[in-house]
């Protein structure tokens, strides 16, 4: 027996639809041929998608792990599938995006406005992935446009660093902190602090910033994207330090920004491809995010300016 497409197609739709029976009614077919086909798939494998109880089944963890890979592919078809009819409509600005998730929230909806005004026939596909991911999905060259933290270096691309301004101090509105214009390191000394992760380039430069002035602040909760990190501070979990972009997406959602007194950089490092006709429209989109950075640029300063 060798695993075949159908069997994929059936344990994509019992993940989907979260029953056999809705499965069955969605690929128009029965109940038996579903189950008949899991428990081969299964056999094939030699390791349990589902726990079954009576009629309800759930996903094991193996499944779970086999769906995340299993979707992904299935998602990419729906692309293709997209960006075909696009091009039957001779629709040429076609652009596929991939981006760390805090952009995804702040300067590309900004961009994608203004470039639809101009292109309103477009097709922009937006792929939201961690740094890590990130960069595995640039090196296969699948994107038109890369935006992530730390620089890539990639064939047939062109490669930029664009200014987003100095990473700014986060609080929850009312804390003790808020009073100051401008944090310094010792401010945050025995301060309940929500960190990124280890592998995140910017905790990184933090913590040696933090370790040479001495200061040690109280470990409390520790995420992976500047999002869930202002939904931390918001909470009241802590204080933080985030990009301006990410700070600005959520300044009125239950925070108050701060100047650092260590000016931290934050750059974001573009690379577009150079492969025309492509390379036109992904030009043109990188100077419409250039014009979104600076509306939230400017969104930033005016905060700090009355804080």
């Amino acid at each position: 027996m060798r695993l075949n497409q159908r069997q994929i197609e059936i344990f994509h739709a019992v993940m989907m639809e979260k029953s056999v029976t809705a499965a069955a009614t969605a690929l128009r077919t029965s109940q038996p041929t579903i189950s008949r086909e899991l428990r081969d798939l299964e056999h094939y494998l030699g390791y349990d998608l589902f726990h079954r109880f009576g009629k309800r089944i759930t996903p094991t963890e193996k499944g779970q792990e086999l769906y995340t890979i299993v979707h992904r592919s299935f998602v990419g078809l729906e692309e293709i599938s997209r960006a075909a009819t696009a091009i039957g409509g001779r629709s040429m600005a076609n652009l596929r995006i991939a981006a760390l998730p805090a952009y995804g929230d702040t300067m590309l909806p900004i961009a994608v406005e203004a470039f639809l005004k101009v292109h309103p026939g477009a097709l922009i596909s937006i792929h939201s992935i961690e740094e890590t991911a990130l960069q595995n999905e640039l090196t296969a060259a699948m994107f038109d446009l890369g935006l992530a933290e730390q620089e890539q270096q990639f064939g047939n691309v062109a490669t930029e660093a664009i200014d987003a301004g100095e990473v700014v101090c986060i609080l929850p509105a009312g804390h003790p902190l808020a009073a100051k214009s401008v944090l310094a390191p010792a401010d945050f000394e025995d301060m309940e602090f929500v960190y990124f992760s280890k592998d995140d380039p910017y905790r990184r430069k933090l913590d040696d910033v933090f370790d040479k002035a001495g200061v040690t602040r109280r470990f409390i909760v520790e995420t992976t994207t500047a999002s869930s990190v202002c939904a931390m501070v918001a909470r009241g979990a802590g204080i933080s330090i985030v990009n301006p972009l990410t700070a600005a997406h959520n300044l009125n959602r239950g925070l108050v920004v701060r100047r650092f007194s260590v000016p931290i950089l934050y750059r974001i490092h573009l690379w577009r491809t150079t492969k025309a006709p492509r390379a036109t429209f992904a030009m043109r989109f990188t100077r419409d995010l250039e014009t979104a950075l600076e509306e939230i640029k400017a969104k930033v300063r005016q905060a700090l300016l009355h804080s």
